[in-house]
């Protein structure tokens, strides 16, 4: 059996990511993973290319049930993911008011896309990350993504 995992798709470096705190309270979970995005930003047009591309190349030590996309501009690996995982969702967790100059309305469109597909939609407030992150947690929960079985990558469980 596949073990539940859910992917963090972080649009920066975890250490410089803004909310790094909530996405380490996360990360703490052990079937919870973190994407941080590529170092050499790719030119607009082929982005959607090298997104899917990325995506078949990926392998994981389980079946990716949840994408937690932090922001717009990871969308279109978040859309070659759920192309390639059946079955995955995909949750936005709301960005809140751009910080970045978005020439050409790009974020904005990509937003408007991820706001389209996206099965669930978090808005974190301010507060501990435990205290903020509960509702993604409840939903990991009901995924079994969090789960009182021992996650042991690679190996096979049997349940009673």
């Amino acid at each position: 059996m596949d073990e539940p995992l859910a992917i963090l798709l972080l649009p920066a470096r975890l250490d410089d990511f803004a909310r790094a705190a909530y996405a380490r309270d996360l990360l703490a979970i052990p079937r919870v993973l973190a994407l941080e995005p590529s170092r050499i930003s790719a030119p607009r047009f082929l982005r959607e290319s090298l997104a899917v591309r990325q995506a078949r190349r990926l392998r994981f030590p389980g079946n990716p049930r949840v994408l937690v996309l932090y922001a717009p501009r990871q969308y279109p690996l978040g859309r070659a993911l759920l192309s390639r995982y059946e079955g995955a969702e995909l949750w936005y967790v709301d960005p809140g008011p751009a910080d970045e100059a978005d020439p050409g309305g790009e974020l904005a469109e990509l937003d408007t896309l991820a706001r389209a597909r996206a099965a669930e939609i978090f808005v974190l407030g301010d507060g501990a990350p435990a205290q903020v992150n509960e509702p993604l947690r409840r939903a990991m929960v009901e995924l079994q993504i969090i789960s009182s079985r021992p996650y042991v990558p690679g190996a096979r469980m049997s349940g009673r």
